[in-house]
């Protein structure tokens, strides 16, 4: 006879199944935190990585491993479950299975997904009644990864979401937010991150959050690869064969969905925009790779209950998605892949922006009024859950390119540039080095009207600037570093090397001592210097004439007038403001590979 806990009752008004499985593993036992709190609490870091442990422990087709560490100890974990035992790429590939990646966490207060894997996870191993979702996908499982933050649990943390009481805060230790830092990968979280995903390469992606905002009938919101940063095949695979699947799944278990989106203004009558992801963050980074990336958002103002569950059913919707689309999605992956490696299309968007058009939308929102604030003289809606409204809006979502370029062959980057030629590494991008001395025609990108944002973004100060680009014959020595674009890493390389992209490391501040002279020139030096210039050039006394006539503040200010001369002086240092990576149009060079330190 089999005497069951008080535990029991209260698992059973959680919606629990009791029962004995084929290998005398009993279900209740594998109760999630969230579920035996009843959803008032998520699961910490130790419980977490106890019940993976545990799951291991109790089932051949799960292993716990880890990938790296945090900056306080702590371990970031990856779970690999997989009947066929393929607890390792090599393995795994061999299998021709779906490789789907989970991650939770990443914003630690956002910490649905990691209680809703643990259920899924029980699920399909302790149940079994959700084995067959493992039939043609491996699934891994990121249970926490900015796990220094999901621990510190404050309980006033996060005022915009319904609960848990335990939820965490946003960056990690460092004050970093790993869902901006995927390019430039300041954070050791991302850098263990970005060794991991070139080590499994998965064939799919999701990343879990919560979203605050307006108040509305939707727990579900997410995106999917159709914007025009996908390859085509990819998105005519997600638009036809993945997304109305799953929508429709997800909606018949009892959740609605939109599309992840901002409201067009104050009023929900403005409508909504949605976006295409930057390479900062998870899906617009695995997008870079051809690797397809789903953003599922659920609802803050829904209760930690709803939004566990809606967040289980939605991996379950993928799941059975991708058991029956496996080969589909292997085949537009390794189409995506091909034309990568053949040469990036010219031109080649490095960021987009809305075309302007919309269509209109029934949106299921709630019926709000405009209150006051006394305190604050502000004024704020109060929506009424009561009272549901479908408002029929525009919904503005499909975009054009903002900035192109033409794709060079290779980039050639000086090798005294040590910090970023390793992140070149961290990212996986294969790189060689010149054999011999190289003079080539290349453009060279000089960059003026300088500008800097007032205060640090991210932990960086980044720069803004104009790129004027100059062909320019140069000699490189040999070991200079060079980046062949006919690689599977090449929308990478394109995104961190290309100055005019919002998310290249010039625009992180990578090389913001690029804009600093070094040596100076005393007023006793130049003053007489320029005196001299002026009376020795015609065409330098024509211009500086009319610089002193059109420019007032300018002919007022000394130091300004100086600089002038010294920028044309046979003194003034030539390097600054010229951004030190080379693009090269023609024929790739002889290079050897380089090799790792």
């Amino acid at each position: 006879m089999i005497r069951f806990p008080r535990l029991c009752g209260r698992l059973l008004a959680a919606g629990i199944a009791i029962a004995i499985t084929a290998g005398g593993v009993r279900s209740e036992d594998f109760a999630t935190p969230a579920e035996r709190s009843n959803y008032r609490l998520g699961a910490t870091f130790d419980e977490t990585f106890d019940y993976f442990q545990r799951l291991e422990k109790a089932s051949p087709w799960v292993k716990v491993t880890q990938f790296g560490t945090s900056p306080q100890g702590r371990a970031l974990h990856l779970v690999i479950v997989s009947k066929d035992q393929a607890f390792t790429p090599e393995a795994a590939r061999k299998t021709g299975k779906v490789l789907f990646l989970i991650q939770n966490s990443i914003h630690a207060g956002e910490m649905d997904g990691t209680d809703a894997s643990l259920a899924l996870v029980r699920d399909i191993v302790i149940t079994k009644e959700r084995s067959r979702l493992l039939d043609s996908v491996i699934l891994l499982v990121i249970p926490i990864f900015n796990a220094d933050g999901h621990e510190n649990r404050i309980r006033y943390t996060r005022p915009n979401q319904g609960g848990p009481e335990n939820a965490g805060f946003r960056a990690t230790a460092q004050f970093l937010n790993l869902n901006r830092d995927y390019m430039k990968a300041d954070a050791p979280e991302m850098r263990a991150w970005l060794a991991m995903w070139q080590h499994w390469m998965p064939d799919i992606y999701i990343d879990d959050h919560i979203s605050d905002g307006a108040d509305w009938q939707y727990p579900i919101c997410y995106n999917v690869p159709i914007q025009p940063n996908a390859p085509e095949d990819i998105r005519e695979w997600t638009r036809t064969l993945f997304d109305p699947d799953v929508k429709a799944q997800v909606e018949k278990a009892g959740f609605k969905t939109f599309p992840y989106a901002f409201m067009r203004g104050r009023t929900l009558q403005n409508g909504f925009s949605t976006f295409v992801d930057s390479p900062r963050l998870s899906t617009g980074y695995s997008m870079l790779w051809n690797r397809p990336g789903v953003l599922l958002e659920m609802h803050s103002l829904k209760d930690f209950r709803t939004r566990v569950l809606g967040n289980h059913a939605f991996l379950v919707a993928m799941l059975d998605n991708l058991n029956r689309t496996a080969s589909s999605l292997k085949t537009v992956i390794a189409t995506a892949d091909a034309q990568t490696v053949a040469g990036l299309t010219d031109p080649y968007p490095l960021s987009f922006r809305p075309d302007g058009d919309s269509v209109m939308i029934d949106f299921a929102g709630l019926e709000y009024d405009t209150a006051h604030s006394v305190a604050t003289d502000g004024r704020y809606p109060k929506y009424h859950r009561d009272r549901p409204r479908v408002w029929r809006v525009p919904y503005f979502g499909t975009f054009k390119p903002r900035v192109t370029v033409t794709p060079p062959r290779a980039y050639l980057i000086p090798r005294e540039w040590q910090d970023q030629i390793e992140r070149l590494r961290v990212h996986g991008i294969h790189l060689d080095s010149l054999i011999q001395p190289l003079t080539a025609k290349v453009e060279l990108n000089y960059l003026d009207s300088l500008k800097w944002n007032p205060s640090p973004y991210e932990g960086r100060m980044q720069p803004r600037y104009r790129c004027v680009v100059h062909d320019t014959m140069v000699t490189f020595p040999a070991g200079t570093i060079v980046v062949d674009l006919h690689q599977p890493g090449a929308k990478v390389a394109m995104q961190a090397l290309e100055p005019q992209g919002n998310d290249s490391w010039m625009a992180w501040g990578f090389w913001n001592a690029i804009f600093e002279r070094k040596e100076y020139i005393e007023d006793y030096v130049i003053d007489p210097l320029a005196d001299s210039m002026l009376a020795a050039d015609a065409q330098l006394r024509a211009d500086f004439e009319s610089r002193l006539k059109s420019d007032t503040a300018f002919a007022k200010n000394v130091d300004a007038r100086r600089q002038y001369f010294y920028e044309r002086s046979q003194y003034a240092e030539t390097q600054v403001n010229w951004y030190p990576v080379a693009r090269l149009m023609g024929a790739l060079p002889p290079v050897a590979p380089l090799k790792n330190k």
